[in-house]
């Protein structure tokens, strides 16, 4: 009798830790630099919602070199041209939150955003859409995601100004908090 209640225990155990990602937040972003204002704002939403923040990554590396990272970006974007990426290491699909960021790259999302929205149905998820950017603005990238992700919640995304991004942190938490209610 006692194993049987051992194994009773030990299964409701695995099935609660095995479903400890499930009903949790994703947040996934694509930052050109290490440091870059994107991952911040990603890593801000990750910590306020105790979610897990993972990069998405293309598979061939774009050059460190500004110039050359600006030509092969806009050749994919006006290319409408694939940018594979890495598969990710968590499962999108055990979570039931979903933060896509990316910082704007010619007036909408970077090409490995844009691809990975591209690959995988997010409909039986909520979606939050995010982004950092120059002077120019979030351009199409709202409109543009939400066509390959109808699943988005409509109104509800976040933009900041690059350069501000240490100064946001209060907004973003503000923000995050507005979503997820």
């Amino acid at each position: 009798m006692k194993k049987v209640m051992l194994l009773a225990c030990l299964g409701f155990l695995c099935c609660l830790l095995s479903g400890a990602e499930k009903n949790g937040t994703l947040v996934l972003y694509y930052s050109w630099s290490d440091a870059g204002n994107t991952r911040q704002v990603a890593e801000i939403i990750a910590k306020s919602t105790g979610g897990v923040c993972e990069k998405i990554v293309p598979e061939q590396a774009y050059s460190r070199k500004y110039a050359e990272v600006l030509k092969r970006g806009r050749a994919e974007l006006k290319q409408s041209k694939s940018c594979p990426v890495k598969p990710l290491k968590n499962d999108w699909r055990k979570y039931d939150v979903i933060f896509v960021g990316s910082p704007i790259w010619f007036g909408t999302y970077a090409p490995p955003v844009r691809s990975f929205l591209q690959q995988n149905d997010l409909r039986s998820k909520k979606v939050f859409f995010f982004c950092t950017h120059g002077k120019g603005g979030a351009g199409t990238y709202f409109k543009d995601a939400k066509k390959l992700c109808p699943a988005a919640v409509p109104g509800t995304e976040f933009s900041c100004y690059g350069n501000h991004v240490k100064k946001i942190a209060p907004k973003v938490k503000t923000w995050v908090e507005k979503v997820m209610k």
